[in-house]
């Protein structure tokens, strides 16, 4: 069965279920506070992290990803990657804006950088 644009926004509704999303795939279901040891972690509000509810120590999902530091919204980041997993022809930086809604100059530096990830 093919994954359609309805079970992508069924999947991935809003920002704190693509953060959520990047949390489980980097970490997973057992990861350990490297400060205190515990499992369990909480979302900080207003910031993209996660803290350790016995300690507060905060883990940065999207560090080291082609997320961080960005100010786009993750929700538009994991369209614009469906949108070229699921293009046959390469999608240009002038579709990527008129999906997204964002300049030109985002649209082509969020292509470039999903481009160039590997596998």
């Amino acid at each position: 069965m093919e994954y359609t644009i309805n079970d992508f926004k069924n999947d991935f509704p809003d920002d704190n279920t693509c953060l959520s999303y990047i949390f489980n795939y980097k970490f997973g279901d057992n990861f350990e506070c490297p400060k205190c040891g515990k499992k369990k972690f909480y979302r900080v509000k207003k910031r993209k992290c996660y803290a350790c509810a016995w300690c507060g120590y905060q883990i940065y999902p999207a560090a080291g990803t082609i997320f961080h530091k960005s100010s786009i919204k993750l929700t538009n980041w994991f369209f614009a990657i469906y949108l070229m997993s699921k293009s046959n022809n390469k999608i240009s930086a002038k579709e990527l804006q008129a999906h997204l809604g964002i300049s030109y100059k985002t649209a082509w530096n969020m292509r470039k950088k999903i481009k160039d990830l590997p596998g």
